[in-house]
């Protein structure tokens, strides 16, 4: 596909659709990365990737019946016969209830629709190349030894519907993440990480993850026996993040209604306007957002539970699902709010705020005792209806004892809900800008504070290091 994305779009748009309505979605995606083991660069990469996803949307007397595929390889001359394959799926389909009864986006038209996308080529890493290459060194003379990645990814989506609306974003994100091991000098082997992410490079600072992981390297030296049990935890940003994201993925308003989920009121209906959390936590996501901006309008390739295709190219808003622990909305295509009011499209960030001041220092200067966990992975659902979920710690479980870090402890698996972790916090700092350690493939953009929170499960050992 050689066409300019938005040509593509609107040569399909002036498709013969009688009988349909069509949403046409070019995505053009365009990847950097860098990747490096044993303290020297190994790899590094550039792809571009163009897709045209076309989705035919039938109305008849019971709903509307939809059909949808995403092709990556288009000729103009077979664009018609495309559109005609999806009209007849569409017509011989189910009729899909998230899709009905709205109508579709028509009166948003961005003045750059036409414009080139913004091109992302090696000077991406421009910002990142020589502070890296020095900390290289530098671990490499200390007996570090560093793995890990930088990516940079730019994202370009422009939507049209035949109904009228022609929508276009661009966006950017660029992430590291570095594995640390180190020997200690009785033989044992230890390992932390760090990461963080940003809009570009020239926002990251290495010397911030160098300090982080030589910081970890210092906190590892001493060994401290700590069993299984419910502690008083320091969770970092990383940590947060990767709790708080499945809790939002869980909130979705059919679930809840339904009763499957942990945001279902016992009895019948929804927990929306309760407590759910502490009164100090707040969760939202907002398109506008200067440190975490995304798409202003609706992008759905498919239809599901919580999203409608009938919803491409409407505006989204910025959306405070929790206030002052209290839930506020929850997870839906439009098409749902007749059921529950406080249904909102997903927004593809998250910002979470806690009251909090200070940073990490701070707060583990301000704890008397307890856990810092740096990282969490491998988490998996345990129990839906109370958001019970497991993982494992990794890559460094610290003991912090008047307000000093003395020791490192063993990694655990953990069994926790996240509404109960953020129902307990007591302590926390601001929040700034995140890389999620699990889930950071999924979400880039998310803005959390470190926490302190009460009776966190680490419920048995684990013999990672």
């Amino acid at each position: 596909m050689n066409q300019h994305p938005s040509t593509l779009v609107e040569q399909a748009l002036a498709c013969n659709h009688a009988g349909a309505e069509l949403i046409a979605i070019a995505d053009l995606e365009q990847r950097g990365n860098l990747r490096w083991a044993q303290n020297s660069l190994t790899t590094n990469g550039m792809t571009r990737a163009l897709s045209l996803t076309l989705i035919a949307l039938v109305h008849d007397t019971d709903g509307t019946k939809t059909a949808a595929q995403t092709f990556t390889n288009v000729d103009a001359h077979d664009m018609q016969s495309m559109v005609n394959v999806l009209i007849e799926r569409a017509k011989h389909g189910d009729v899909s209830t998230v899709d009905s009864g709205v109508a579709l986006a028509s009166d948003h038209v961005d003045a750059t629709f036409d414009e080139l996308a913004p091109v992302m080529d090696p000077e991406v890493f421009a910002p990142l190349i020589q502070p890296l290459a020095q900390a290289l060194n530098r671990a490499r003379a200390e007996d570090l030894t560093w793995s890990g990645y930088a990516e940079a990814n730019t994202d370009s989506t422009w939507v049209g519907v035949s109904s009228g609306a022609r929508r276009v974003f661009h966006q950017s994100a660029s992430s590291i993440e570095i594995t640390q091991r180190a020997t200690r000098t009785d033989g044992v082997l230890v390992s932390s990480w760090a990461g963080a992410s940003a809009n570009t490079f020239a926002e990251l600072a290495i010397s911030d993850l160098e300090h982080t992981l030589r910081q970890a390297r210092e906190w590892s030296e001493v060994d401290i026996e700590v069993e299984p049990g419910h502690y008083d935890v320091i969770l970092t940003a990383e940590a947060v993040a990767d709790l708080a994201i499945p809790a939002l993925w869980e909130a979705s308003a059919r679930d809840a209604v339904e009763g499957s989920s942990a945001f279902a009121q016992a009895g019948g209906g929804t927990k929306l306007g309760q407590p759910v959390m502490s009164p100090k936590i707040s969760i939202r996501s907002d398109p506008g957002h200067p440190e975490v901006s995304t798409a202003p309008f609706v992008v759905e390739h498919s239809s599901g539970p919580t999203s409608s295709v009938a919803d491409n190219a409407q505006p989204l808003v910025a959306t405070q699902w929790i206030n002052s622990g209290v839930l506020h909305h929850l997870i839906g295509p439009r098409s749902y709010q007749t059921t529950v009011e406080q249904t909102r499209q997903a927004i593809d960030n998250i910002i979470i705020d806690s009251q909090g001041s200070g940073t990490l220092a701070d707060l583990i200067a301000r704890t008397e005792n307890g856990l810092l966990i740096t990282c969490l992975w491998y988490i998996r659902d345990v129990d839906r209806q109370t958001m019970l979920l497991t993982g494992l710690t990794r890559d460094g479980v610290y003991v912090v004892t008047n307000g000093k870090v003395v020791g490192a402890a063993s990694n655990f698996r953990f069994n926790v809900s996240p509404l109960d972790v953020f129902s307990n916090i007591v302590d926390s700092t601001h929040s700034s800008r995140t890389q999620p350690r699990e889930w950071g493939e999924y979400v880039q953009r998310v803005i959390a504070p470190a926490v302190m929170t009460t009776g966190f499960n680490l419920s048995t050992r684990s013999d990672a290091r």
